[in-house]
């Protein structure tokens, strides 16, 4: 019985001290190297092409507004190009976008449904220009959101650039919803530190850009793509950095 409570202690002490390295440990040496060890990035004004890619599954009740956002980005028209692929959409989601190919908007369908990763591949593999924006159908961009990620590019050690998910409130928002908004403000602080003393490990899934050529294919059952993708560049020795200033907005 002693041997058994003293197992049971080892666990319960060794779980709290990995608890509080992940919570406080980790991100207080994220903050101090942060301090100490300042990897600035040098942000430039530049406009390169860019290509913004979406893939979409029955989003057709709202991928029209999304294609409108994007389109009123402040950012050159001539200098962006707008891809949705639709991922096996059931309902209008094709058509809802191809109202948009007059401005110039590009949309591939795909008959079958392969997963968001399978079509990723397929969109950048065939997208122009040097920066590559992911977004989503759902959540939008603040105008100035592109040319904010893209700043980060004029430094050559930059391969990858994280934007900011700011999620608002929805009214009767269940306490669970607060849980969410911590969890966002908990990855910030991380990512904001990691990112000014070196590289922050993955990117917000609905706002962050690549150098299209440093792409790498992922498997296509890849479900975060917003880790995996960033992963592979840092392997090939570039930074991913977090940009604060490129805003995506979500309802929770």
């Amino acid at each position: 019985m002693a041997e058994l409570a003293t197992t049971f202690a080892v666990f319960f002490w060794t779980g709290l001290a990995l608890g509080a390295y992940v919570y406080l440990g980790y991100p207080a040496l994220a903050w101090l190297r942060r301090r100490y060890v300042p990897r600035p990035v040098a942000r430039t004004p530049i406009e390169p092409y860019v290509t913004v890619v979406v893939v979409a599954y029955n989003e057709g009740h709202r991928i029209g507004r999304r294609i409108e956002n994007l389109l009123a980005s402040d950012y050159p028209p001539q200098r962006l190009a707008i891809v949705v692929g639709s991922d096996g959409s059931t309902d209008d989601t094709v058509e809802s976008a191809a109202r948009y190919r007059n401005e110039g908007v590009i949309v591939r369908e795909f008959g079958q449904r392969r997963g968001k990763a399978a079509v990723l591949n397929d969109l950048v593999a065939s997208a122009k220009g040097d920066i590559v924006v992911f977004a989503d159908a759902r959540q939008r961009f603040e105008p100035g959101a592109i040319r904010a990620l893209v700043a980060n590019f004029a430094d050559p050690e930059v391969g990858a650039v994280s934007g900011e998910l700011h999620l608002t409130k929805r009214e009767g928002t269940s306490p669970g919803g607060e849980g969410a908004g911590f969890y966002w403000k908990y990855e910030k602080f991380i990512r904001a530190n990691e990112s000014r003393s070196g590289s922050t490990v993955g990117a917000t899934g609905a706002i962050y850009a690549i150098r299209r050529r440093l792409f790498e294919p992922v498997p296509k059952d890849t479900i975060l793509d917003d880790v995996l993708i960033p992963m592979k560049i840092v392997r090939k020795g570039y930074r991913v950095v977090f940009e604060p200033d490129a805003r995506a907005h979500d309802l929770m």
